[in-house]
């Protein structure tokens, strides 16, 4: 296993790439494109597979592509010991929860029975690539697991009854937990890659109590300070999507809109109980690149990710003016959007802006011309080809669930409660699952990502407590039966605390906190 004990130490080697899109179709790697079915339909050739996700925006996927499947003997190597899936991370949400993965590119090698062996985040070049999967074609076999493995395995066992004690204790055990991670010298949480957790960072501002509010208002300005000093864009604004190292260093420079949107809610709000013209500007200016820059007239609809682009971000504003700006992605995904609006709505009622609730409330009916011409969600929308494309997941119904309950009460407007309630009825029919009282999406099986379950959980919880009377008795016994099947989650908080390395995992747990708080 010596390959997979190095994997960290190799992932560190960086170079520059092109901006050439990563095309799989026209890989010397012989793909097979993905589906939930993937492995039963290729089990008769008793092979490995190697599982490959990658996305339109990500600059190291490209870079992957461009300095490692390109080697003839590295692809020789792949079409002749394993079957090859190729997995779109935007399109395939589902498939992305269900192997926990935590960056892109995301490698996932499987036995030949369709069980994980092992799984890495990051880009391995020529030789040490190829080392590593010759080591994997000769050690895979039924239920075997590399070294290290274990360490991904999130345990949880739902108890049969409404665990109050336990429920009553999660909300100190998570704030306690985040003010004793922080880096005291970097800032962020952790010890590993930094980036901006909105969700997390605004329930901790909000939360805290009287004895720690100091505390988490120090802790969050300066790590939007350091975040604002090492992956923001001072020209354009916007904040990329994390650094990779401790220090913030070597920024992955994709820009996302609901990231930028639920930074902007967050400098607002840290801004308030702290003012500072830095915050402020940074703020002001991101905003504005969110409402030009990622906001697209024709349709009438904030865009989901501007990629990433290591030179032109280095140019300086009169360089900037005779370079090709990065592509801005021709896809709208569903779920990015919401959780973009939803930002925004909670943006406008502290600043009250005439023109951004007029962009917000053209994307809404950008999404309601979607649920009612094409009779239900969509995965996503591509420009390009004027259409709604792939049937939704849970994170579509849940994410739109909640950003419609939220859009009636801002605007009030009727029509958006309404087509919660219809959203509602559907993610019901599709994904609720009497025997467990929970939704649980095919894909994801339920002991899969136990917190990916949660957060979409409390979501949909969350809206059915927003209607209201607007649904019949059973939203209630629906809250009931999700609030006490995770409420013992505590235990799986302390194992995250300990164990943690990427702390994205923390934005899960902020909806089913918020149901906490209601219930």
């Amino acid at each position: 296993m010596r390959y997979f004990l190095l994997v960290t130490m190799l992932l560190l080697a960086m170079i520059e790439s092109s901006a050439l899109a990563f095309e799989h179709e026209e890989s010397l790697v012989e793909f097979v494109e993905y589906s939930e079915d993937v492995v039963r339909r290729n089990r008769n050739q008793n092979k490995p597979y190697f599982v490959l996700f990658a996305a339109e925006w990500c600059h190291w996927c490209r870079v992957f592509a461009e300095n490692t499947l390109t080697r003839q003997d590295v692809a020789d190597y792949l079409n002749q010991n394993f079957v090859n899936v190729f997995v779109d991370a935007d399109i395939h949400n589902a498939a992305y929860v269900k192997y926990r993965a935590t960056g892109l590119p995301f490698t996932v090698f499987l036995n030949p029975d369709g069980t994980l062996y092992y799984k890495y985040t990051g880009t391995l070049y020529g030789d040490n690539f190829l080392a590593v999967i010759s080591e994997v074609a000769t050690e895979v076999g039924a239920g075997k697991f590399a070294l290290g493995m274990e360490a991904y395995q999130v345990s949880y066992t739902a108890p049969r009854r409404l665990d109050l004690a336990a429920l009553q204790e999660l909300p100190d055990a998570f704030k306690q937990g985040l003010l004793e991670n922080f880096d005291a010298e970097e800032y962020g949480l952790g010890r590993e890659r930094k980036l901006i957790l909105p969700r997390t960072y605004s329930y901790l501002l909000q939360q805290a109590d009287v004895e720690n509010r100091n505390q988490a208002i120090k802790q969050i300005e300066k790590t939007l300070r350091r975040a604002i000093d090492k992956i923001y864009d001072p020209l354009e604004g916007g904040f990329f999507r994390y650094a990779e190292k401790r220090n913030w260093q070597i920024p992955h420079y994709e820009k996302f809109a609901d990231l930028n949107a639920g930074t902007v809610l967050l400098l607002y709000q840290i801004n308030q109980v702290s003012p500072s013209p830095e915050l402020k500007q940074a703020a002001d200016l991101t905003l504005d690149y969110l409402t030009s820059t990622l906001f697209d007239v024709e349709t009438g609809s904030f865009l989901s990710f501007q990629i990433a682009d290591t030179y032109y971000y280095s140019l300086n504003q009169k360089q900037r003016e005779s370079a090709r700006k990065p592509k801005i992605m021709s896809k709208i995904f569903t779920d990015r959007l919401a959780m973009t609006l939803s930002y925004l709505i909670q943006i406008d009622e502290i600043i009250d802006d005439q023109a951004l609730q007029d962009q917000i409330r053209q994307s809404l009916d950008f999404l309601l011309l979607m649920i009612n011409q094409e009779g239900g969600l969509k995965r996503y929308y591509s420009i390009a080809d004027n259409q709604w494309l792939t049937q939704s997941g849970l994170s579509d119904h849940a994410l739109i669930a909640r950003l419609l309950v939220e859009s009636a009460r801002h605007f009030d407007d009727p029509r958006y409660a309404d087509l919660a309630a219809s959203v509602l009825h559907s993610a019901v029919t599709k994904f609720y699952n009497k025997e467990k009282g929970i939704f649980i999406e095919p894909s994801v099986k339920e002991g899969t990502n136990i917190e990916y379950l949660m957060e979409m959980n409390a979501m949909l919880a969350l809206s059915i407590m927003g209607l209201g009377d607007r649904l019949d008795p059973g939203g209630t016994r629906i809250v009931k039966s999700v609030t006490t099947y995770f409420s013992g989650m505590v235990e799986t908080l302390d194992q995250r605390f300990w164990n943690a390395v990427e702390w994205e995992f923390a934005e899960s747990y902020v909806p089913f906190l918020q149901v906490v708080d209601k219930f």
